[in-house]
């Protein structure tokens, strides 16, 4: 989708932002139940891992997704759903194990509980990031960036 830098710098935060909200607040939810105030918790309590999941994303995981969706599919000859659906699985697969660990140390600091902590966050966050990355997540970003980028989008492909 993104056809710049700028572009993809954009899409990258956009992404960011709305996924790391909606994780903060599925754990927040897990742990203390859902009320209204889990919506202002999460907003307020989610910056630390903003800035841990924009440095893994944009550094770590993009390369290596764009990479492994190359050798799957070729842009152009096979269909986009196929292209988008991969890019999600692969980032999901590379971001929610780095996350996970990243905010387990952010909360428990290093120490022995750290292992077991982070897999059981793992086994709990994996499957929920999956699909709100397939069916809520990715979607919205996707309108929100075409929203954003209609002109110059339209004006790459005529």
């Amino acid at each position: 989708m993104p056809q710049t830098k700028f572009q993809d710098l954009t899409f990258t935060c956009i992404m960011v932002l709305i996924f790391v909200y909606v994780m903060t607040f599925y754990n927040s939810g897990l742990e203390n139940g859902v009320t209204f105030a889990t919506f202002g918790y999460a907003l307020t309590h989610m910056w630390v891992e903003v800035i841990g999941a924009f440095i893994a994303q944009r550094y770590i995981a993009a390369p290596i997704v764009k990479r492994l969706v190359r050798r799957i599919f070729t842009p152009g000859e096979d269909k986009p759903i196929f292209i988008i659906l991969a890019t999600a699985g692969f980032t999901v697969s590379m971001m929610a194990p780095m996350m996970t660990l990243y905010v387990s140390i952010y909360h428990m600091g290093l120490c022995p509980e750290l292992l077991g902590h982070w897999l059981t966050k793992l086994v709990q966050n994996f499957p929920f990031a999956l699909c709100a990355q397939v069916f809520y997540v990715g979607p919205l970003v996707r309108l929100i960036f075409r929203t954003i980028f209609k002109k110059q989008l339209a004006a790459a492909t005529a």
